[in-house]
């Protein structure tokens, strides 16, 4: 074959290299960078591992999603389920004004989601001295009713942030809250409602030995306390305006009726003074006139003169007896009128009073009858003070007894004697009798006018009869049929 050869001071052309799609033979004893390696199988098993890793890893990864959104979603459950419960209680505590009913549906709520055996709510009560049970769960009335704590702290032997939330150590509260405990000796969880550093009150939980407040109740815990302490503080303030306006209330009547007993009382007064008026100018007027027929000398003889006199005198008597009422009641009110009491013989004083009270005008026919005092202990009295109430007493029957008798009954009691004045004349009404001894008030208005008098003589002797340590009350059927005063007096 023949060949080509370049020209002197010429290249050599190139030539292309040889092709071969099979893989070469590594000679033996060739170097790393002599020739090409056979590396294929290796690299395909390490993609496969990496693969197989990366998927491994991404379950993992999965699984641990599924489990946090497992627990997202428990965890979202339980907040939905606290947020639909505190939205219900909100309701109902914005429906309310009584400090009863939120702390029953507090206790109900609190004891019903961390499922207390026991449970019991304090509110604020006393005036502010003490922290008073209002409800219980899984105790008697009885037992959760003694459970009193003092305020403002109620444990005051254990230094505790009232205002948090707390578990309670074993000796807090002591045997108060022993029952609480239970045999078991369960912890206790001190959940407090406080508004405007005032503690309204506070419930204590028995939680089971397993039970922890998570976060997310704690939260819950927190916004229930709140609107609990809103709740308690408005109900504390609606109670407290309600006795203002009950007191206010009270207050009003009260003031009515006063200004109707001060009408009243000024009405009595000025027809008392338009009577004792009438009464003064009566027996004044007969003095005058007979004094004045005794002067001009227009009578027959001195037996007429006499008897004018004797009028004269009678009248003045009357006058006296109506001045002596008036300066008596001023001194009662003013305080001055004074008695002495001593140990007075009844049978004599009765002897001293008969002659007075047997010429005391009368009508035709009405007879005076006496007891028979003689038998009788001696009575701490002061004598003429009690001769100027049986006196009284028996003027009165006299001048409103038309017919039958006025009679004088002595009775012995235990430890006293009774006077009654027994009476067969016009008798009191019921309405009468409730004014009777009320000042410038006569028993029936209707007869000031017939019978006379100031209607001061009973009150007198009402106050006269209890300065001594007596009594004194009227008794009557009614209107016709006669009445019955009656004094009471210590026995010396």
């Amino acid at each position: 074959m023949a060949t080509f050869n370049p020209p002197p001071g010429s290249k050599p052309t190139p030539q292309p290299p040889e092709t071969d799609s099979g893989p070469k033979p590594v000679p033996a004893g060739t170097g790393a960078g002599s020739g090409p390696k056979v590396l294929a199988p290796p690299v395909q098993r390490s993609q496969g591992a990496e693969l197989l890793a990366e998927l491994v890893q991404a379950q993992r990864q999965s699984t641990l999603a599924m489990h946090e959104v497992r627990d997202l979603r428990a965890k979202l459950s339980r907040r939905s389920h606290q947020m639909q419960v505190l939205q219900h209680v909100s309701e109902i505590l914005a429906a309310t004004s009584k400090g009863g009913q939120v702390v029953s549906v507090v206790l109900d709520v609190l004891a019903q989601e961390f499922r207390c055996p026991r449970a019991v709510v304090w509110t604020l009560e006393d005036g502010g001295s003490g922290y008073v049970p209002k409800e219980g769960a899984g105790l008697t009335r009885a037992e959760w009713s003694a459970m009193k704590l003092p305020a403002p702290n109620p444990f005051p032997d254990t230094p505790l942030v009232l205002f948090q939330s707390q578990w309670l150590d074993a000796p807090t509260g002591g045997a108060t809250l022993a029952t609480l405990r239970g045999t078991e000796g369960g912890t206790l969880y001190f959940v407090p409602f406080e508004h405007q550093l005032l503690l309204m009150g506070f419930v204590i939980l028995a939680m089971p030995t397993d039970r922890r407040v998570e976060e997310e109740e704690l939260d819950s815990i927190s916004i229930l306390q709140r609107q609990t302490a809103i709740s308690l503080y408005n109900a504390w303030l609606f109670r407290d305006l309600s006795e203002q306006r009950d007191a206010l209330q009270r207050q009003t009547l009260e003031l009515e009726r006063v200004n109707d007993a001060l009408r009243e009382a000024d009405q009595l007064k000025s027809e008392f003074l338009a009577l004792t008026s009438h009464e003064l100018r009566t027996p004044l007027t007969g003095i005058l006139g007979f004094t004045r027929l005794v002067m001009d000398g227009l009578y027959d003889d001195a037996e007429e003169m006499r008897s004018m006199l004797q009028d004269s005198y009678t009248s003045g008597q009357h006058l006296l007896g109506l001045l002596n009422d008036i300066l008596d009641l001023a001194k009662i009110e003013s305080g001055r009128l004074e008695v002495h009491a001593e140990s007075t013989s009844l049978s004599q004083l009765l002897d001293e009073v008969k002659p007075i009270a047997e010429a005391y005008p009368r009508k035709a026919g009405v007879e005076l009858v006496w007891s028979d005092a003689s038998g009788m202990p001696d009575v701490m009295v002061d004598p003429s003070r009690l001769k100027q109430v049986l006196l009284n007493l028996l003027s009165n029957a006299l001048k409103f007894t038309k017919e039958g008798t006025v009679s004088v009954v002595v009775e012995r009691h235990p430890g006293l004697i009774a006077l009654l004045v027994v009476d067969t004349g016009i008798g009191v009404s019921p309405e009468g009798q409730a004014r009777l001894f009320q000042k410038f008030a006569q028993a029936e208005g209707g007869h000031a006018r017939e019978y006379g008098g100031t209607g001061l003589g009973l009150v007198i002797c009402k106050h006269l009869m209890g300065m001594m340590g007596g009594t004194i009350n009227l008794h009557s059927e009614g209107m016709g049929h006669g009445s019955t005063l009656k004094i009471t007096m210590p026995i010396a």
